[in-house]
């Protein structure tokens, strides 16, 4: 009888931290997402000055200042991955988790939270580009 009780709650926790897992994984994929997302900002704005500052011109420059026309949009996707991310990233670890004292976490979230600030950074810079460069191009 105790064995089977023992089992059970093996069983069950196996099943929460399998649930954890996934929910590390969705967690890990948000912040992923915001990132991509904030390296998607930088098409329009950023990325064609870095690349002129390097020497490549042409064509492909000129090409990059279309994607300027979807930057509300890429705008609107990274707010919403970036924002989801630190939802994900900032909330208290689940009591159901912690339960049978393990409370254990494979995910490291300083990092996690750390490349969510610097996504953010980005997306806030990309943003501010338009309306400060022409202040600093006329120096």
């Amino acid at each position: 009888m105790i064995r089977t009780m023992t089992e059970t709650t093996s069983a069950g926790r196996q099943t929460a931290m399998d649930e954890t897992g996934a929910a590390d994984k969705k967690e890990w994929a948000t912040t992923w997402l915001g990132a991509l997302g904030a390296l998607a900002m930088t098409s329009c704005c950023i990325l064609p000055l870095v690349l002129v500052s390097f020497g490549v011109t042409g064509v492909f420059i000129a090409q990059l200042g279309v994607l300027y026309q979807y930057k509300w949009i890429t705008f609107a996707l990274s707010a919403a991955f970036i924002g989801y991310g630190f939802y994900k990233a900032y909330r208290p670890i689940p009591a159901k988790v912690c339960a049978d004292g393990t409370c254990a976490r494979p995910m490291n979230r300083k990092l996690m939270r750390s490349i969510l600030w610097i996504a953010t950074t980005i997306v806030t810079v990309t943003m501010i580009f338009p309306y400060l460069t022409p202040y600093l191009l006329s120096y």
